[in-house]
């Protein structure tokens, strides 16, 4: 099962989970999981047409990935991780 790692700013809707085993084969489907399980996941992390947000940066395996990327395969032990860029001001 691939592990999904949730930054801390998108935490809310997993309880303060930072890391979790999800059952997908891709990029989109670990997102879907977390989102099935933790309501509203998704919508930190895609918009309303399924892309990854522009303030948002996936990487696979330490990898960073393209955005049009998000349906990239994930295999047993696979690491998604997701960083949200925070702008202040």
């Amino acid at each position: 099962m691939p592990v999904v790692f949730v930054p801390p700013p998108y935490r809310g809707p997993t309880g303060g989970a930072a890391e979790i085993r999800v059952d997908a084969d891709s990029v989109r489907g670990c997102i879907e999981a977390v989102d099935a399980r933790f309501p509203g996941f998704q919508a930190q992390v895609l918009d309303g047409q399924g892309r990854v947000h522009r303030f948002v940066t996936l990487f696979i395996n330490g990898d960073e990935i393209p955005r049009e990327r998000v349906d990239a395969p994930l295999g047993e032990g696979d690491r998604l991780e997701i960083l949200a860029a925070i702008a202040g001001g």
